[in-house]
């Protein structure tokens, strides 16, 4: 097959920093080639780009970015080409927590022809709305082979991995982590324009990890804690689990997971997300080995890549 991937045209593909939809893109691109497809990617907007792809001679155009669905819509119909849509906004499951902007585009998205979205909660929206259309649901994959895995974690800690920002709820858990005193967490992201202040031994901030790092380093902790607020299928989870490591998450950060997984622990509040981090160390050396089998039979790019072009053949 042909195939033409669409990218929000923000930060470059391959990102070497934290643009997990840019690392997605990237990673369909070369694991469909290896499967012997030919892909290539847009990562600019306007008519002139979107005309000078020629999107018409692919067999299937994949958007990933969801504001700019009506656009691609509208050049579909006029073109005559196979167009998919995914959105990768955090909330997409939640309707009661959408900003009016999403309101707007998911009134584009309902007119779409296909879509592909990322747990079948959002699916249930969408249908439960009323869409028409083909819509199939594919999970994010990781190459497992990157990350390095270490079977005992060298750090008896947790690690925060990710942009830090109210709906991720990083705040309320380096609060909580302060008040204990057998419990670290490591806190690792971009700040955006969140003020992030630790304060403490028990809670300590590392900046930004290029890709490269966080390859190398995720292995050393023995639990990932991600208590968002809304998440459509987080990428960190499945990293962690490559590396090895325990999860203690919230409800909407579980898409895509068996929860009857004795290493994954779902938290309904903040309190929990402490208790379960110490007993999530404690027990990561336990299961480590059959973490990292779990993500590469379910979530390897090599598994997903071939998920992918079943789906849209």
């Amino acid at each position: 097959m042909k195939i033409l991937l669409v990218g929000p045209g923000i930060m470059p593909i391959p990102s070497d920093g934290w643009g997990a939809v840019e690392t997605l893109i990237w990673n369909q691109k070369i694991y469909c080639e290896a499967l012997g497809h030919k892909v290539d990617i847009l990562n600019k907007r306007g008519l002139v780009a979107a005309l000078f792809a020629k999107p018409w001679s692919y067999d299937i155009v994949h958007v990933h970015f969801d504001p700019l669905a009506k656009f691609w819509n509208t050049l579909s119909v006029r073109l005559n080409f196979k167009l998919i849509v995914t959105s990768h906004y955090g909330y997409a499951a939640y309707p009661e927590k959408w900003h009016y902007g999403y309101q707007n585009i998911f009134k584009v998205l309902m007119k779409s022809e296909r879509l592909m979205v990322l747990s079948e909660d959002i699916l249930n929206v969408f249908r439960r709305n009323g869409y028409k259309g083909k819509i199939d649901v594919l999970s994010n994959g990781v190459e497992i082979q990157q990350f390095v895995f270490n079977k005992s974690a060298l750090l008896k800690k947790a690690i925060c991995l990710g942009r830090m920002e109210k709906r991720k709820r990083q705040v309320e858990v380096a609060q909580k982590i302060s008040e204990k005193r057998n419990l670290v967490c490591d806190f690792v992201g971009p700040l955006n324009s969140l003020v992030f202040k630790t304060g403490n031994q028990y809670v300590n901030y590392l900046g930004e990890w290029d890709r490269a790092t966080v390859h190398k380093n995720l292995t050393n902790y023995s639990c990932l804690i991600l208590f968002s607020d809304g998440e459509a299928h987080p990428l960190v989870i499945v990293e962690a689990m490559a590396a090895g490591l325990s999860l203690v998450i919230s409800k909407e950060a579980s898409a895509n997971l068996d929860l009857n997984l004795p290493w994954i622990y779902l938290c309904d509040t903040v309190d929990e997300v402490a208790e379960y981090a110490e007993k999530a160390i404690t027990e990561n050396d336990l299961y480590r080995a059959q973490i990292r089998k779990y993500a590469e039979e379910n979530f390897d790019y090599a598994v997903i890549a071939q998920k992918y072009i079943q789906i849209i053949s």
